[in-house]
């Protein structure tokens, strides 16, 4: 027969002897001593922090069952009932507060085998818990991580067994299960060893490169590492760079062709000149000249070559690097770097586009009211920045007889003194660098209408110019000695155009310079003195833009991507013009030949029959339209020095780039039909602000809409419906090697991410349309990966964040 024990009468004091109450406040854990009734008889400090008692606060006296809230109250009077009833110790989990606890009850018993007492252990878990949590979703991350590479991963044994590979590997050599690593990689062994077993014996990290049996290149990283279980392995990272090395040997075989035909037409010429040697002096003299320029003209392509390949290795290497990571930030900031390096290329271009149109004489000067102190400024605000950065001096003088307004091309005057003022801070290490404005044999009073000659000076303290080099640093494709172009860069063409410049607003420009100790260069140029009041009344706010108000006209609008096509056709319509879209160049025609229009906006790249083409066509007196001599419109994503120019050769009669601004289109059709002048900002003033190199410039997109949210919805619409779509017969084209087609596709993409903001991925497309036109599949097929990648986050960006953000606009 069992005796059940009985609980004790309550009681309301212990006495602990020191040994006891030492133990008690050792233990980490909570401890407390109560009697049956739940009054705390002795309780430790980790026992009062369990119940966030304050400093100085214990729990002597307290009732347990009081210091918590009823539900655990109750739960815990359950079990301490449990281990009076059945006097043994009661051990049980709870979730209280965020926390993980251990509860261990233990009943005293007296003599007669009444529970008097009861001992209270709680061990909090919470932080271990968290720590094993953590510790899981790390090691699912980093798996994650390794799965979504886009390159091979794979953990190489000293057995030779490769016991985990990620899904790039798998879908590209199968599965190593049950297979040694050369079996699963079907590679022979190398001359000098597998590398990745000298990275396992010599216990240190090692690269190559490693081409397979297919004939595909990876660049290798062998890591030593200890796994999990505490055993050393190998993890292997191989990035494919097929196309890269595709590339170099393509390059490669260009350039030992190239160096063949240098050499033989070096032997040519080096015949040539033999003959010509045993001609009369004249005829000598004349051979030194031209071979003097052809010297000049083979140093300038191979500075022109270097100048074109640095930034072009830039933008290769970090788009690959881009290609490799996961991070965001780190993206990105390779993705900055690509577009400064584009930058930086685009700058060269338009230097050589720039010198062959004065050249070819086909640049005109504008006459237009403008202030002198403001180009300084803003001329100067440019520079500050690198000036700093080697500690210089810069600063300006302009004298108080320079008139406020003067009237000539601001535009060309800026280019003269900012590439003079960036030679000098380029060729200046320490020291000053000035720049003077004054008027040279000015009269006493000037009106506005009279002729003045302006003189700038840019003199610095820098490496200067040997005076048998100071003639010749304006001639085009030369720098002041080959040293020059190595150490400092440049293409030899500023100073060139300087001078072209200069001499096209009637000036002359000099040098006076000593060298190591400085150089102060000088220009004058031609013009006339101008209003201030005109000034005053040219807004310079690019934001403040009204709608030429004309009378509704009849258009046509030729475009074959729908985003667009809606776009244009809402914006002309919001002016009461009647509009009739057609979707390529040969419908163009064929309407302007049934029909009269007032205007037609004419995309340039369009299937079937392009804008250009089409122009020709309608501008052709035989070819039946309606009238040959109506005003066309070149509506296009083409911004380039020289394409302006080239679409008014066609017969075009203004310009409007895509992406589109409100501002821009209103003013040319405007202009187009004879109604109004210009009276708005250009796009490119307008875009400024906008051209930050983010993914996303909602903003910027919702200002070229003239702030319409509900438009800019609409266009957000018509990209999700639209894109995908189109990215599939992108991917149907490149299936059936069209790639003019695809190009065309590539074009239509860029236009719709770019009116809706979608600025990286309009690049990513505009990059595309390139390649497919050049013809370039290998690349143009990375690219479209690249691109597939990009529009997914397009589409789930404007689909989540488009919506709230353009809710916000509207609160605004």
């Amino acid at each position: 027969m069992t005796i059940q024990k009985k609980p004790a009468r309550p009681t309301s004091y212990v006495a602990l002897d020191e040994t006891s109450q030492a133990l008690l406040d050792s233990s980490v854990e909570s401890a407390l001593v109560m009697d049956v009734s739940g009054y705390v008889l002795a309780a430790n400090a980790a026992a009062a922090k369990l119940f966030d008692l304050k400093s100085g606060e214990n729990l002597h006296q307290s009732n347990f069952f009081a210091l918590l809230p009823e539900e655990a109250a109750n739960s815990r009077r359950a079990k301490i009932d449990e281990a009076i009833r059945d006097v043994r110790s009661v051990r049980f989990e709870e979730e209280a507060n965020g926390r993980s606890l251990v509860h261990s009850i233990v009943p005293v018993a007296n003599p007669w085998g009444e529970v008097a007492r009861l001992a209270v252990h709680t061990l909090d878990l919470t932080k271990l818990r968290r720590t094993d949590e953590d510790l899981r979703r790390e090691q699912q991350r980093q798996i994650f991580f390794m799965e979504s590479l886009p390159g091979i991963v794979y953990h190489l044994y000293p057995d030779q067994t490769i016991r985990y590979a990620n899904r790039y590997f798998r879908r590209y050599f199968g599965s190593p299960k049950d297979k040694i690593c050369s079996e699963a990689l079907n590679c022979t062994k190398e001359s000098g060893g597998c590398p990745p077993m000298v990275a396992m014996n010599s216990d240190k990290a090692v690269e190559w490169d490693w081409t397979d049996a297919k004939g595909r290149t990876f660049h290798l990283q062998c890591s030593p590492m200890t796994d999990s279980a505490g055993e050393r392995m190998i993890m292997v990272l191989g990035i494919d760079i097929t196309a890269r090395q595709r590339a170099e040997d393509a390059l490669k075989k260009a350039r030992d062709k190239l160096e063949e035909r240098v050499r033989q037409r070096t032997e040519a010429l080096e015949r040539a000149n033999a003959e010509l040697t045993q001609k009369s002096t004249r005829l000598v003299t004349a051979m030194k000249k031209a071979d003097a320029a052809a010297r000049a003209k083979s140093s300038f392509l191979a500075n022109m070559s270097h100048e074109i390949r640095t930034p072009l290795n830039a933008v290769l290497g970090m788009s690959e690097l881009a290609l490799t990571v996961n991070d965001k930030d780190r993206k990105d900031e390779y993705l900055k770097r690509v577009m400064e390096a584009g930058n930086s290329l685009l700058s060269i271009i338009n230097d050589i586009l720039d010198f062959s149109k004065i050249e070819a004489q086909k640049m005109s000067l504008e006459a237009i009211d403008f202030d002198i102190r403001k180009i300084i400024e803003a001329t100067l605000d440019m520079h500050m920045l690198s000036a700093s950065d080697k500690g210089l001096r810069v600063s300006a003088q302009v004298d108080k007889a320079v008139p406020a307004a003067l009237v000539g091309d601001p535009s060309r005057l800026r280019q003269v003194i900012i590439n003079l003022l960036s030679n000098a801070i380029k060729f200046t290490e320490n020291g000053s660098v000035t720049i003077t404005v004054s008027l040279k044999d000015a009269a006493e009073t000037i009106t506005p209408g009279d002729p003045v000659t302006l003189v700038v000076k840019v003199i610095d303290t820098g490496v200067g110019i040997p005076a048998n080099k100071q003639r010749a640093i304006f001639k085009s494709f030369l720098q002041a000695d080959d040293s020059v172009t190595r150490k400092y860069g440049g293409t030899g063409l500023g100073l060139a155009i300087c001078k072209l410049l200069v001499e096209l607003m009637n000036g002359e420009i000099s040098i006076e310079s000593q060298e190591h100790k400085g150089s102060t260069f000088s220009f004058s140029v031609k013009l006339t003195v101008g209003d201030p009041k005109v000034l005053r009344e040219i807004s310079p706010a690019p934001d403040c833009v009204e709608k030429p108000d004309i009378t509704p006209l009849r258009i046509l609008l030729a475009d074959d991507n729908p985003l667009n096509k809606e776009l244009a056709m809402t914006l002309l319509i919001e002016q009461n013009h009647s509009v009739l879209a057609v979707e390529n160049g040969f419908q163009a025609l064929e309407a302007v030949k049934a029909e009269e229009f007032d205007i037609v906006l004419m995309d340039i790249q369009m299937p079937i029959m392009d804008g250009v083409s089409a122009t020709r066509a309608i501008r052709d007196p035989n070819s039946g339209a309606l009238d040959p001599t109506i005003p066309i419109i070149a509506l296009t994503a083409h911004a380039l020095k020289g394409d302006r120019e080239r679409f008014l050769a066609v017969g075009m009669n203004d310009y409007i780039s895509k992406p589109i601004t409100i501002a821009d289109f209103y003013a040319t059709i405007a202009r187009a039909a004879n109604k109004a002048e210009k009276t708005t900002c250009t796009a490119e003033e307008q875009k400024k602000s906008g051209n930050s190199g983010t993914p996303f410039d909602r903003q910027t997109a919702l200002d070229m809409l003239g702030g319409r949210t509900y438009l800019l919805s609409r266009m957000d619409d018509i990209f999700i419906r639209d894109v995908p779509n189109e990215m599939q017969e992108l991917f149907a084209f490149f299936e059936q090697g069209e790639m003019d087609e695809a190009k065309r596709m590539a074009h239509s993409i860029k236009g719709s991410a770019r009116t809706v903001g979608a600025q990286r991925l309009g690049a990513i497309a505009e990059q595309l349309e390139y390649l497919c036109k050049q013809k370039d599949t290998d690349s143009a097929k990375q690219e479209l990966k690249i691109l597939e990648s990009e529009v997914e986050f397009a589409l789930e960006y404007i689909s989540k964040e488009g919506s709230s953000s353009l809710a916000n606009e509207k609160e605004k």
